[in-house]
């Protein structure tokens, strides 16, 4: 059984640890070749840029070559092959001379199933299948290393801070003191030296060393220091949004937990059943409150939160649910959702892991920040979006608390999904407002049939 939980833990550390996966959708296709329901991409990466070419067909089979003879019938793609391989490939002023003549600097071939994560083909062009959705890719190398396939992408928005804006100060010794480990996407698995294992991001374990690919995962703000991030979007004070909730700041607060049928050892190990491991009464959470202010533009005016929430505060990462059937993490919690917060620290006390995972109702945990939280003077200056009607902010600084004796620690930063936001917005038809359009919007439109509110005829 405990191989079997550490088996499952490492799997879905690994499923999990990517950032966001493409659709071919997400291409910026140069020109499509053929016609019929199905669809590939393969992309052509010369190193200074890539393109990108579509393949569409009805029936098959269909293979790598049939793909690249399509694109090259169909445009000014050229290119030539020998053993199932490229020699040369030329698009436009890009041509770069392969493996004929030239052992140290060829064509490598890849394929993905995400357009994220690439592998070697393992075969030529000529018997690559291809399926409804492939990735091809094809990769000009100077040297004896695998390089990277950079997709040729339409800009689309994240819903992480996805750059520095500025910082100073000191941080933490290393793996602690890289500002960068603040963007993207919170941490979801850790790997620990110390005993060589992995352990999921949990109520009782939070954030701390290296993932398992020995990425940094958080940055310690100690007195002095600061680190402000920008999104690449506005994030508006959205009602809509879960409890009103706006933007999420992820630190590596933990509750202290406890093993009742061992309380010698109330360590939490990889393979530690969340059904028999229970929060403290009265409840112990390890916080290391850190100060929050927000601005419309990356040079301010700054507002704060002066008064709290705080970063690295309540409530902890849990990146997982907890699987009652087979003892183990289960599915990803949601990292866009914040928790519930009515709740308070008391809520927690003597309840199992588990039980309190079952309180975030979904999400993977996090503090939660309203702007309407802010001084309402400070609230009132934030100028309005005249596209959403909403007061906005786009970046998030994060700061030492004054007086504080702790030095906190930040993981990431996240907006809020809700209907009718930068991501979700509301369907033509969405007369009720709920993102969907069905039989209530067409009772609303049939209860108002003719309602006038001005001068009709």
């Amino acid at each position: 059984m405990v191989l079997g939980r550490l088996i499952t833990l490492v799997l879905i550390c690994i499923i999990t640890k990517s950032a966001d996966a493409y659709t071919l959708d997400d291409v910026i296709v140069e020109y499509w070749a053929g016609n019929g329901s199905n669809e590939a991409v393969v992309v052509i990466d010369f190193g200074v840029k890539s393109f990108a070419f579509g393949y569409r067909w009805d029936s098959g089979p269909k293979y790598g070559k049939d793909l690249m003879n399509a694109v090259a019938a169909a445009g000014p793609l050229d290119y030539n092959d020998s053993g199932g391989f490229l020699n040369t490939i030329s698009y436009g002023s890009f041509s770069n001379i392969g493996q004929e003549g030239h052992p140290a600097d060829w064509w490598s071939y890849f394929t993905s199933t995400d357009g994220e994560n690439w592998a070697g083909a393992g075969e030529g062009f000529a018997t690559r299948v291809l399926t409804d959705g492939s990735w091809d890719g094809w990769a000009h190398q100077t040297t004896g290393d695998w390089p990277a396939i950079h997709l040729p992408t339409t800009p689309f928005p994240s819903d992480f801070a996805s750059k520095i804006i500025s910082y100073r100060g000191s941080f933490g010794v290393s793996p602690y003191d890289d500002p960068n480990a603040v963007l993207g996407r919170p941490a979801t698995c850790v790997y620990d030296d110390w005993d060589d294992a992995i352990y999921a991001c949990s109520l009782v374990s939070g954030a701390y060393k290296t993932d398992p690919n020995g990425n940094k995962l958080v940055t310690t703000i100690t007195d002095g220091a600061e680190i402000a991030v920008g999104f690449d979007h506005r994030v508006a004070d959205d009602p809509g949004n879960p409890y009103g909730i706006d933007f999420i700041v992820f630190g590596n607060a933990a509750f202290i937990g406890y093993d009742p049928h061992d309380l010698d050892d109330s360590w939490v190990y990889p393979d530690t059943d969340m059904e028999q491991y229970f929060l403290r009464n009265p409840i112990a959470l390890i916080a290391e409150p850190l100060l929050v202010s927000v601005a419309q533009g990356p040079n301010g005016p700054w507002f704060t939160f002066a008064n709290g929430p705080y970063g690295d505060t309540a409530f902890p990462t849990n990146a997982f649910a907890w699987d009652r059937n087979t003892h183990t993490w289960g599915e990803p919690l949601d990292f866009l959702k914040p928790v519930d917060p009515n709740l308070t620290l008391d809520d927690f006390e003597d309840l199992s892991v588990a039980d309190a995972i079952d309180l975030y109702e979904g999400s993977a945990g996090g503090t939660g920040f309203d702007l309407r939280w802010l001084d309402i003077d400070d609230y009132e200056i934030l100028a309005i979006d005249p596209n959403t009607g909403s007061r906005w902010i786009q970046y998030v600084r994060v700061e030492h608390l004054p007086g504080s004796s702790y030095a906190g620690e930040i993981d990431a930063f996240s907006d809020v999904a809700g209907c009718g936001d930068y991501k979700h917005p509301y369907p033509v038809g969405d007369l009720n407002q709920d993102c969907r359009v069905d039989m209530s919007d067409l009772a609303v439109f049939t209860n108002h049939w003719l309602d006038c509110t001005w001068d009709c005829p």
